[in-house]
């Protein structure tokens, strides 16, 4: 006989409704605690669900979804399409209408990727937002130096170029004499807008305030590199141990390197 089960999820809580295909129905309120969720997949085992179907709320489906990721049919579905069925009536609870439309095989899941996949994902996606948080920190930083009417960013290739850090960095230790400055900046810069120029716009107004906060963006923006170095060193690392061929044939294209390949993989 077959047996479904709707979940309805919500952020302390999980209805459940399992129905199976005499009309029998049983319901029940779990909370989201991980003894709870174990509680609730036990159930399911002992009324012999084979298909389960949620809705996915936020985040909330995660946890859930990875305790009862052993069940037969797991299926994620999203709340609108549900609501949107035909034939729901107004008092009908989520979880019951969840396992009715189950039953009447009117829902079709979610693509949810394998495990490996979903944590490469977590990596890539922690990349992206780390490249984000380092911008707006990079452009934060030049405003106070602009402040301060240092305006080397207007001759420099980047704000993350390696003469723009080296500034940085000296201005954080609190040196600020132009010529000391203007000897960190790659020569070629120099050649091509002239030393009086790049000591003229090393030529600040630098407060001990302005010296703190470059000190504390110089730190944050570190801390990014550093995180973006280890996330990016354990997606290669699970792309070179679970496709350790594709990963080199990948690389063998023009314009893709290492970070563009484990990119493909974690997206």
């Amino acid at each position: 006989m077959r047996i479904v089960c709707g979940l309805d999820v919500h952020k302390d809580s999980v209805f459940v409704c399992i129905l199976s295909e005499n009309g029998d129905k049983f319901e029940s309120k779990y909370g989201v605690l991980t003894p709870e969720l174990e509680e609730l997949h036990q159930l399911l085992v002992n009324h012999g669900v084979k298909e389960v179907t949620m809705e996915s709320t936020s985040i909330y489906w995660h946890p859930i979804w990875r305790i009862l990721e052993d069940i037969e049919e797991l299926k994620l579905v999203n709340p609108y399409f549900i609501k949107q069925l035909p034939g729901r009536k107004s008092d009908v609870r989520d979880a019951a209408w969840i396992a009715e439309c189950t039953m009447k095989d009117l829902i079709r899941g979610s693509f949810v990727p394998a495990p490996l996949v979903q944590r490469m994902r977590q990596y890539n996606r922690r990349i992206f937002d780390l490249n984000k948080e380092k911008v707006y920190k990079l452009t934060k930083l030049d405003a106070v130096l602009q402040r301060c009417n240092i305006r080397i960013s207007n001759y420099v290739s980047s704000t993350d170029s390696k003469s723009y850090k080296e500034v940085v960095r000296l201005l954080s230790e609190g040196v600020t004499d132009a010529i000391l400055l203007a000897d960190t900046i790659h020569g070629r810069t120099v050649n091509r807008v002239g030393k009086d120029v790049i000591i003229a716009s090393l030529t600040g107004v630098v407060s001990e305030v302005d010296i703190d906060l470059i000190r504390q963006y110089r730190e944050e923006i570190e801390l990014d590199d550093r995180h973006l170095q280890e996330c990016q060193e354990k997606l290669t690392a699970i792309c070179k141990k679970e496709f350790p061929k594709e990963f080199e044939n990948l690389q063998t294209i023009p314009g893709v390197k290492e970070r563009s390949a484990t990119s493909i993989y974690g997206a």
